[in-house]
């Protein structure tokens, strides 16, 4: 019983921030959150009526726009979190993103998958800190 009284105090330190209209949440999800320094992006995709590349860019621009929100930014990023569903395109996609990132470059995963929302191309999530 203890267990679940301190896991339950240290959820009340997590903020959320959610995409709102009307006041009503729209999405069962938060952008991010934030816990002890650390923020947490959601999976961001881009227009997945244009390229590849440009479906990239607009991913990596959405998880750097969640990032300043949060009052951090891409130098920051600790781990990325890649669902790619052609993992032949695996080096495109790093061609790409080594102009967000730099060395030390932050961990990654890239996973393959075989579809997403919107029948988005890439998925992006990240961790960094504050």
């Amino acid at each position: 019983m203890k267990k679940i009284i301190t896991i339950a105090a240290m959820l009340l330190f997590i903020t959320t921030v959610s995409a709102q209209t009307n006041n009503v949440v729209s999405k069962p999800f938060s952008n991010y959150t934030e816990y002890k320094g650390l923020v947490f992006v959601s999976g961001q995709i881009g227009n997945t009526d244009a390229g590849f590349s440009e479906e990239i860019h607009q991913a990596l621009q959405n998880v750097s726009a969640m990032l300043k929100q949060a009052g951090t930014s891409m130098k920051k990023v600790l781990n990325v979190t890649v669902y790619l569903r052609n993992i032949q395109q695996i080096d495109e996609f790093n061609s790409i993103y080594r102009t967000y990132f730099q060395p030390p470059y932050p961990a990654r995963t890239c996973i393959a998958v075989s579809d997403l929302v919107r029948k988005a191309n890439v998925e992006i999530s990240v961790v960094a800190a504050k």
